[in-house]
């Protein structure tokens, strides 16, 4: 009777167990979707962020290339400007020698002019008293050649003065040719000027977009990045419960299984003693031998865990490299604390470096390698606490990429928050 009822009372435990397992999996596997979706978006975000930065800096190196361009026509600007007046400096002193050349040229012309009509209107008497007055023939010849000779002179003279009008006036033609050129260019080099400076600030508004772009994807992909700690808090703790009703129901179960075959022993020797007793009335002579059988042994006490190592890495190695980063930033998705990284990536980065690969997620890393009680940790061994994984100094001390606000720290106290597992995976 007793037997039937402890068998009853066991299967309603196990109903109202499966129910409340039930409800315990429809939680953690919504808190799992949940992650699933938003680790998909926290993707796809960091996808997007990839993309505006590179093309930010597509845009930079653009910019960087106007600004080359402009400085080059600015410089080549100024040089214009300069030639410019220099060459309007020459062309005005142009314009005066041409006046001068002008000058000189009607001044000779005049004088020319009177020397000749002078000559013409003494008429022959003039050329005939000048060679009566002559001395000899040679002071005659003399007269005669003086008279040729002014003439050759005033014609030479006027020929030259001509000549440099004329050349005078082509210079001013050629330097008006120049200027021209000059503006024309400056005018070029100016709408140039211009054109680089438009198209450096269309290209600095396209980054200032690319910057409001950014931020609001870098502030989704940390929205993102929340939900994900959160359904990992929330599938953390579900797997905690779980794994305390797994215990609590496997000892429940235990003592259940001890308990049925307690009764069953004592059934069996109240069986036996039954037949004994019959048959020893009946004038029988054989008798059954009354005996206990089964395992009575107990579970061996599991809460002072302390599994050996599978590596030849010792701990202090761990420690002592680790330790090599304290100082440098924490950064949130870093793989790399040479140049910044999060809890997760500082301690599977520290690892890999002794070749033990580990998760490069906390919640992942909280099931890498054999589970050590706190009181047996030893350097070198996981810390995990919710959210978050540091590497254990001894003493009770960690080496740890804190947080944006600390960076990687070292020596603090274990135990500044809970404790979730400890892990050894040397």
């Amino acid at each position: 009777m007793k037997l039937k009822k402890l068998t009853a009372a066991l299967l309603v435990f196990a109903l109202g167990l499966s129910q409340f397992s039930v409800a315990l999996a429809n939680r953690k596997s919504d808190a799992e979707n949940a992650k699933q979706k938003a680790e998909e978006n926290l993707r796809s975000k960091q996808n997007e962020i990839e993309s505006i930065e590179r093309e930010q800096g597509q845009l930079q190196e653009e910019i960087n290339a106007l600004d080359a361009e402009l400085v080059n026509v600015i410089i080549e600007l100024t040089t214009l400007e300069e030639e410019l007046s220099i060459k309007q400096d020459e062309l005005e002193q142009t314009k005066e020698d041409l006046k001068q050349a002008k000058k000189d040229e009607k001044r000779q012309y005049e004088a020319m002019k009177l020397r000749i009509r002078f000559m013409y209107e003494k008429g022959d008497s003039a050329m005939l008293t000048s060679i009566l007055e002559s001395k000899s023939i040679a002071d005659l010849l003399n007269r005669v050649g003086y008279v040729n000779d002014v003439y050759e002179y005033d014609r030479n003279l006027l020929t030259e003065y001509e000549e440099t009008k004329d050349q005078v006036a082509q210079l001013q033609k050629q330097q008006k040719q120049e200027v021209a050129a000059l503006e024309q260019k400056r005018q070029e080099h100016q709408a140039a000027e211009a054109s680089y400076r438009t198209m450096i600030a269309q290209k600095q508004d396209e980054v200032s977009d690319f910057d409001n772009l950014l931020a609001k994807a870098q502030s989704l992909a940390a929205q993102y990045q929340d939900t994900i700690d959160e359904q990992n808090l929330i599938i953390a703790q579900e797997n905690e419960r779980e794994e305390r009703e797994r215990r609590e129901r496997e000892e429940q179960e235990r003592r259940a299984r001890e308990e049925q075959e307690r009764l069953e022993r004592q059934e069996q020797i109240r069986q036996q003693q039954q037949a004994s007793s019959a048959g020893s009335s009946s004038g029988g002579g054989n008798s059954v031998a009354s005996g206990g059988g089964g395992d009575s042994s107990q579970p061996a006490d599991n809460g002072g865990k302390d599994p050996g190592y599978s590596t030849g890495v010792s701990g202090s190695s761990i420690v002592q490299y680790a330790l090599n980063f304290v100082g440098n930033p924490y950064v949130w998705g870093g793989k790399d604390p040479n140049t910044g990284a999060d809890c997760s990536g500082f301690t599977s980065y520290v690892y890999a470096h002794f070749g033990i690969s580990i998760p490069s997620y906390s919640y992942s890393q909280r099931s890498v390698g054999k589970e050590v009680s706190y009181a047996n940790a030893k350097a070198g061994d996981l810390i995990c606490y919710n959210g978050h994984v540091a590497i254990y100094m001894g003493n009770g001390q960690i080496v740890h990429a804190k947080g944006t606000a600390y960076g990687i720290v070292a020596y603090d106290n274990a135990t500044y928050r809970p404790i979730v597992t400890v892990r050894r995976v040397l």
